[in-house]
């Protein structure tokens, strides 16, 4: 297994399972940009196994944009995709989240920090 601490914004809203049982989320973080002048941007498949962590910041704490510092490990997993054909990936497997931009101080409608409404 690999150590990894990952910091980055919420791609999409978090999958929560109705018992909390798991958490499902991808982080991106910017990582310069390309020889075309593009953003270059690195992303990872993080999972969450620990229902408290769930319950009570996952689900309620995380949101498309937000910003996160996850540490855990990376598994390999394989899984069926859509087409039938076997997958392989790599997750990383939370087991330290630091919550840097609560979606608790997003704007509901566009999603920006509700300081940078305040700015605007």
């Amino acid at each position: 297994m690999q150590f990894m601490v990952f910091t980055g914004r919420l791609a999409a809203d978090p999958q929560v399972s109705d018992d909390f049982a798991k958490a499902v989320f991808r982080l991106i973080e910017k990582r310069g940009v390309d020889g075309a002048g593009k953003d270059r941007l690195v992303g990872v498949n993080c999972v969450s196994w620990s229902r408290g962590l769930n319950e009570k910041v996952i689900a309620p704490g995380l949101a498309l944009g937000c910003e996160a510092i996850v540490t855990g490990t990376f598994v390999d997993t394989t899984y069926t995709a859509r087409d039938g054909t076997e997958r392989a990936a790599k997750e990383l497997v939370v087991g330290r989240l630091t919550v840097l931009d609560w979606a608790a101080n997003r704007d509901a409608e566009t999603g920006a920090p509700v300081a940078d409404r305040a700015a605007a």
